[in-house]
């Protein structure tokens, strides 16, 4: 069993379903006239970053080599009808959307198309059934780990709670508390379900818990942490959420060039902090009663 614990203050943002404007151009696949050499426009780097994939990555899925993929997203090879039909799968739009006159779309006549493809994910999300949510690491404020044992995690069981609707279900995962540095939150063991901040272009406010990554040496050395945001007109502060007397000062960093990235200057060097996602809830497994 499982119980689900709710962030005050949440949602972050106003919830709103994109309607499409009346000139919206569609089209599909369209096979050029006999010796003519006009290839269709296509939208896969706007798809691609939309869904925070690599250029790697989406190679990956198309099966195809990186420099045959950049051929294709640059327009240089043309795209047949059976990669079209796989750039939808993929980027989970409509094959018109692919090589549609989107990038032509003026802010009066649609909503951003980053921003319609983000609502459908949430959508799809929302009628997907209920699944495990996979954890895939710790948040332990103050302990470094090199980065071998940094990445090379132990695996977790994942829990059973559904991604939640308002994100991307492929943008949702899991970190287990360890420590008391959020213990007014969350305690040791429970499980903080995160939404990762780039691909959701996720703004930070004050008094969100967000999930901060600390990297030093070169970022040799790393310490992923969760903390309560706060920002001033000078600098940002990252506050545990705890009553224990260990954890009562926050990381004071300068604003960053970035709401997501900040650096540290400190003797033998610097700290890079960046903020890779956002905790909406926790979840707490239910422990065995032992009798007084």
């Amino acid at each position: 069993m499982a119980e689900t614990i709710p962030q005050n203050g949440d949602p972050r943002q106003v919830e709103s379903a994109p309607t499409w404007g009346a000139t919206r151009a569609r089209c599909s696949a369209i096979v050029p006239a006999m010796g003519k050499t006009t290839r269709p426009n296509n939208n896969l780097k706007r798809l691609r970053e939309a869904s925070g994939m690599t250029q790697e990555q989406a190679a990956t899925a198309f099966g195809l080599s990186k420099g045959g993929y950049i051929k294709i997203e640059d327009g240089d090879r043309g795209l047949k009808a059976e990669r079209i039909a796989k750039a939808a799968e993929i980027f989970k739009v409509q094959p018109a959307d692919v090589i549609g006159e989107l990038g032509n779309l003026g802010p009066d006549t649609s909503p951003a198309f980053e921003d319609v493809l983000l609502e459908r994910a949430r959508a799809a999300t929302a009628d997907a059934s209920p699944d495990f949510l996979p954890v895939v690491g710790e948040v332990a404020a103050g302990r470094w780990l090199e980065i071998d044992d940094f990445v090379d995690e132990p695996a977790f069981d994942p829990v059973p709670v559904r991604a939640d609707p308002r994100w991307p279900a492929e943008h949702q995962y899991g970190l287990v508390v360890r420590g008391e540095s959020i213990n007014k939150f969350a305690h040791d063991g429970d499980v903080l379900v995160c939404v990762s901040a780039i691909p959701t272009r996720y703004q930070p406010k004050d008094g969100d818990l967000v999930i901060v990554e600390l990297r030093r040496n070169a970022g040799l050395l790393r310490q992923r942490t969760a903390k309560r945001y706060v920002r001033t007109e000078t600098h940002v502060e990252l506050w545990p959420d705890s009553d224990h007397e260990r954890w009562q000062k926050p990381i004071i960093i300068p604003k960053g060039l970035t709401p997501l990235e900040f650096f540290l200057e400190e003797e033998g060097g610097g700290i890079e902090a960046e903020i890779v996602a956002f905790v909406t809830s926790a979840v707490r497994q239910v422990q065995r009663w032992r009798r007084p």
